[in-house]
């Protein structure tokens, strides 16, 4: 059978979108049908913030944005450079997060940012970096001034937990006068979201700005003739590419993978795209899963595929499997793979190893934990500090098997591959795949 599946638009790549357009004063991005809550939730948000603003209300502002990291950490620094008083909450896990190292930074600049009860408390103020066109330079906190050059701020952060906390301040640099990024290193975990941020300004920059090569540095423009560099890391030169999401996409590569009977088309796709979960279709490939590009509208394949039109798809089938495969995935660069690739490895059953996953500990649930408990009857689970290693038993599974969603989305889209599953919770998939049961049960 030949199914054609209509992916929701990437959510990190809207949300990017949204906070750059507040950011610029542009008018934000509208929601579809098929985003999901992450996308309405910061939709929501900087409705509330635009009109707080407007308003120039003296009053209190919550700006709740339930379980949604992104907004979490972007709308940080963007609520500490507006004025006002605000109260940034969320859900009880979402609180548990890792955003300290962002909020010391900020408060090294001035920012005011206290931790209450339920959430953080900002005093929102415009930054003098910025009413002075940046001639203060500081570095870590410490103030310096420099009167011969136009120095701006200079900050440096810890972005080991999470780049989006980088993220979150190469967007808000035009409001807190923030010149320069420095990363205390750049070897982090999902650092192809930080690039995604970047391509994302580059491309929303009015102004081309030349890239510096030894050592090799990253300059974007930013609003008019605003840039930022981030040392160490060059522009990308990766295509944004077609909005349908490759972290949506790949439920229905490992669902290709289990049912060799069918073969799908996914839209909108395109192979060359700056998100990093693009790389399945190389781990697809040694898993004997065909991959070809097509535009649906004009019904011809290409060689490419970096149209970034809603025309743009990727057809998929696979080739029965002649022996069990065995991979070694460093998913440093795309965590959010790992529960799906892990359930394909206990189902098929394969063997992967994962690599760099520490930080599967800090997401909507601690999803390294959750993985082992709950595929330990399918599958011989190693588990250490830093790596998992799934290796399928081989023995088939029972339909109807009850698995604990952790109320994740990521797990409950991992756990559905299992035939007949009885989850604990569906609903989480609202906040990335609201469309996805309907699809599954229309097969």
């Amino acid at each position: 059978m030949r199914y054609e599946i209509q992916l929701p638009d990437n959510k990190s790549l809207k949300i990017r979108r949204m906070v750059l357009a507040y950011v610029r004063g542009a008018e934000i991005p509208p929601v579809s049908d098929m985003d999901g809550s992450d996308v309405r939730v910061t939709w929501r948000a900087l409705q509330v913030m635009a009109h707080a603003k407007r308003m120039g209300a003296n009053t209190m502002t919550t700006i709740d944005v339930a379980d949604c990291g992104a907004a979490y950490r972007f709308l940080m620094p963007v609520l500490a450079a507006t004025p006002g008083r605000w109260l940034l909450t969320g859900t009880p896990r979402l609180l548990q997060r890792p955003i300290l190292p962002l909020v010391e930074v900020l408060r090294g600049i001035g920012a005011e940012i206290e931790r209450v009860g339920d959430g953080w408390l900002i005093r929102g103020k415009t930054f003098s970096s910025v009413e002075t066109h940046g001639r203060a330079s500081l570095q870590c906190g410490k103030t310096e001034t420099d009167n011969e050059t136009d120095a701006g701020l200079s900050l440096t952060l810890d972005a080991t937990q999470s780049s989006q906390m980088a993220s979150a301040l190469v967007m808000a640099a035009p409001l807190l006068g923030l010149r320069t990024l420095h990363l205390t290193t750049t070897d982090i975990p999902s650092l192809s979201y930080l690039r995604m941020t970047l391509a994302l300004v580059r491309d929303w920059s009015v102004t081309a700005v030349g890239r510096n090569a030894d050592p090799p540095n990253m300059t974007l423009a930013l609003a008019r003739d605003w840039s930022v560099v981030i040392p160490g890391m060059e522009v990308p030169d990766t295509p944004i590419g077609a909005p349908g999401d490759w972290s949506a996409a790949l439920f229905w590569f490992a669902h290709a993978r289990l049912h060799p009977e069918n073969e799908y088309v996914l839209s909108p796709l395109s192979l060359e795209s700056v998100q990093g979960d693009a790389v399945i279709t190389k781990w697809f490939r040694m898993l004997d899963v065909s991959v070809s590009c097509r535009d649906a509208a004009r019904r011809v394949s290409t060689s490419s595929c970096i149209d970034n039109t809603e025309s743009s798809c990727i057809e998929i089938s696979a080739k029965p499997l002649e022996k069990t495969p065995r991979m070694v995935l460093d998913v440093r660069d795309n965590l959010d793979t790992v529960p799906v690739m892990a359930a394909l490895a206990a189902l098929l059953p394969a063997d992967i190893t994962f690599r760099n996953v520490r930080n599967l500990r800090y997401k909507e649930s601690d999803r390294l934990q959750a993985l082992a408990k709950q595929l330990a009857p399918y599958a011989e689970i190693e588990l250490s500090d830093n790596e998992l290693r799934v290796k399928g038993k081989g023995e088939p599974v029972v339909a109807g098997a009850r698995l604990d969603t952790k109320h994740d989305h990521r797990l409950a889209m991992a756990f559905l591959l299992f035939p007949s599953a009885v989850l604990d919770d569906v609903r989480c998939l609202e906040k990335s795949y609201p469309g996805l049961l309907e699809q599954i049960k229309s097969e």
